[in-house]
């Protein structure tokens, strides 16, 4: 499966931001978005309560 260039831009633009120590993201989103469970910080992001994944944490 090709990934688009736009698609790889913007995933090293969030890498680039989640690096940061200046980004200020709220913890647990930051863990989400480190861990690549996208799916998992949208819901957090909508309100829901996203299930737990392999890591050992939420």
């Amino acid at each position: 499966m090709a990934v688009s260039g736009s698609l790889l831009k913007a995933l090293s633009t969030l890498d680039e931001i989640v690096a940061s120590p200046s980004s200020n993201l709220h913890p647990r989103l930051k863990h989400f978005l480190q861990n690549r469970s996208y799916e998992k910080a949208l819901i957090w992001i909508e309100g829901g309560q996203p299930g737990k994944g392999t890591c050992g944490n939420e």
